[in-house]
């Protein structure tokens, strides 16, 4: 009798001290909570060039990727908040949530990546690998392009992992 009164009594107390937080995440949501570090960065821009004596304007894609650490990083809450981290510092937050189970939306409260886009889309490549593309303001200038969409495409993996390379279409492969 003892030992059934003990093995209630130690079931009890490990049931009840389950942590509440993952009680609540809905499976599809664990995939993208914890932190994400930014590994590739590309970027529209334009490109000037003379061709047979004729000054030519392209749009083309260029990897901006920071070549030195430390790295940025994105970090997804439990409860559906968010935070951007440079060197340890946060420089944005927001709330995320759930579109579908591949795909989910990050809004920034202020500092936003950028002044066109207010929510933003995490795109899964493999279960390390996302990225986040989104629209900028074109660069300066009379251009050919004034009226074009230019954008910028972040993709994180998860820290210590390597990115699925072969599951991604980068815009630039050199």
């Amino acid at each position: 009798m003892k030992k059934i009164f003990l093995m209630l009594a130690l079931s009890i107390f490990a049931f009840s001290c389950e942590n509440e937080d993952t009680d609540n995440i809905v499976p599809t949501q664990a995939k993208v909570l914890g932190e994400w570090e930014l590994y590739k960065f590309e970027k529209q821009d334009l490109v000037t060039e003379f061709v047979n004596g004729e000054l030519v304007q392209s749009m083309q894609w260029h990897d901006l990727t920071p070549s030195a650490e430390p790295e940025p990083s994105l970090i997804f809450e439990n409860n559906n908040t968010f935070e951007t981290n440079y060197a340890g510092v946060i420089t944005g937050d927001g709330v995320w949530s759930e579109i579908d189970e591949n795909t989910f939306s990050f809004t920034f409260n202020e500092n936003a990546w950028s002044i066109l886009v207010s929510n933003y889309i995490v795109q899964f490549h493999c279960d390390n690998t996302i990225s986040i593309k989104h629209l900028v303001e074109p660069p300066a200038g009379n251009h050919d392009f004034q009226d074009s969409d230019w954008y910028v495409v972040r993709y994180f993996r998860t820290p210590g992992t390597d990115e699925c390379d072969d599951l991604v279409n980068y815009y630039v492969t050199d």
